[in-house]
């Protein structure tokens, strides 16, 4: 092994890489082989924020939208420069101001991606959504848009007749990378349904069916690893039972392990949710699964052990109807997320709530608009107590800001009403973790879509690369 040494590059020149997230200020170590797999960017050494940020959206199968936000002026120092977005793979030309939201059609099969830069590169965010409303395809899936990751776990997918798991992958980067995916069950790995060696080329987007699962997979985990410039991932989950679709979710969110999980905005209805778990390690770990309501009561608690290696399903049954924070501890690093359905049997849509970050610095969500009878709503749940600035954008423009105390374990609940984007700024010592949920109905029964809210870049950050272990 030759090491080239080590390098100083910002966050955002990492994430153009593949290599590394951060959020306002980070230090993190990754992997490389050659220099040229990193791409150097701009600061404004004045303001120290970022001044170039590319998010990427694995995009959708029929039409779908894409949209992007601003974070509030008042939120982010000024840089002093003006600001440039470009896009692809969306129809027309996104047009944002500091403060503002845009949103286009994006088009079938496509990766959508948006370049920032300049004053508008702090603190955007991106996201997309798909309606489909088919007699076969029927849902609403929500997801951000994030950063290029080497390692991430998605849940998705079973053993239910017709149901069928697909994992979409995109390469953002201007060097190949190399991904594989690990389906992990009740027995480990299933070397069956996994696969190996899918090879993207600069800018290429697969996708990868997973396909039906065995039994063995009834709770199934997938796990995707990258090497070289890391990968943009979701996995979409879709289930038809003979001629009645279940729903559509699509979760694009990578989780990592850990003994302390959030899961807000876990909805209950007269289908029982289901919290799937995975134990990457080989150690064995117990788990105990809490479910929270709106006055901060455990109404559910289970302790279950989960084999290294191994994933596994626990039902909360006996749940009232409504909207829940789920929190997950272990002995040992855990994933973990919660299935919901609109309800037990007919046309139905189902939801993936994942583990929601802890949030510290501001952090926001475009939200979709034009769902048939759509609501969202904002769950806010903290382990000590917390408080935050929420503020709201509605489609003309106009924004609303209130100041939110959340208490220790007992999660509060805002309207979002016709919100186009939310941002959350932390103003304490707790920290946070929120999450989206957002519902519709027509005449062929609800929808259902619940998404993360994730941290906003905005400084510039530190990284070491160390030349790759060989």
């Amino acid at each position: 092994m030759n090491p080239w040494g080590v390098v100083r590059v910002t966050v955002a020149a990492l994430a153009g890489a593949g290599l590394v997230w951060g959020a306002t200020q980070a230090t993190g170590t990754a992997d490389a082989t050659r220099p040229r797999d990193v791409r150097a960017v701009t600061v404004d050494n004045t303001s120290g924020l970022i001044t170039q940020q590319s998010l990427t959206c694995t995009g959708a199968d029929v039409v779908g939208t894409l949209a992007v936000a601003s974070m509030p002026s008042g939120w982010v120092k000024a840089s002093g420069q003006r600001g440039r977005l470009e896009a692809s793979g969306v129809t027309g030309q996104l047009s944002l101001r500091p403060g503002g939201t845009d949103a286009r059609a994006l088009l079938s099969g496509t990766a959508g991606r948006v370049v920032a830069s300049g004053g508008l590169a702090a603190g955007l965010v991106a996201g997309q959504w798909q309606l489909d409303r088919g007699a076969s395809a029927r849902g609403l899936m929500v997801s951000s848009c994030p950063a290029p990751v080497q390692s991430g776990w998605f849940f998705g997918g079973g053993h239910d007749a017709g149901r069928v798991a697909r994992l979409i992958l995109v390469n953002p980067a201007e060097t190949p990378t190399t991904v594989d995916a690990a389906v992990v069950g009740a027995s480990g790995t299933d070397r069956a349904a996994s696969v190996q060696g899918v090879v993207l080329a600069p800018g290429e987007r697969k996708v990868v069916t997973l396909g039906d699962f065995g039994g063995d997979l009834a709770a199934a985990a997938v796990h995707v690893s990258a090497s070289g410039a890391g990968v943009v991932a979701s996995l979409t989950d879709v289930w038809l039972t003979g001629e009645t679709p279940v729903g559509e979710s699509t979760s694009a969110d990578p989780e990592s392990p850990a003994k302390d999980i959030l899961i807000p905005g876990v909805s209950s209805t007269s289908a029982t949710p289901v919290v799937r778990l995975a134990v990457p390690g080989s150690a064995p770990a117990i788990v105990r699964v809490r479910v929270i309501d709106g006055s901060g009561a455990v109404v559910a608690d289970r302790v279950q052990t989960v084999a290294g290696g191994t994933a596994a399903a626990v039902d909360l049954t006996g749940l009232k109807t409504g909207s829940y924070a789920v929190r997950v501890t272990a002995d040992e690093s855990v994933v973990a997320a919660a299935w919901s359905r609109t309800a037990s049997h007919g046309t139905t849509d189902m939801a993936w709530s994942t583990a929601a970050p802890s949030l510290t610095a501001p952090a926001g969500l475009a939200l979709p608009s034009d769902i048939p009878s759509g609501s969202a709503s904002l769950m806010l749940v903290a382990t000590a107590p917390a408080s935050v600035d929420v503020l709201t954008v509605g489609a003309s423009g106009a924004d609303s800001t209130r100041a939110v105390t959340v208490p220790a374990n007992q999660p509060v609940v805002i309207p979002l009403r016709d919100a186009v984007a939310v941002w959350l700024r932390p103003t304490g010592q707790g920290a946070l973790h929120a999450a989206v949920t957002v519902t519709g109905h027509d005449k062929s029964g609800g929808y259902l879509a619940s998404v993360p809210v994730q941290p906003a870049m905005l400084t510039q950050a530190t990284a070491r690369l160390l030349p790759a272990r060989g």
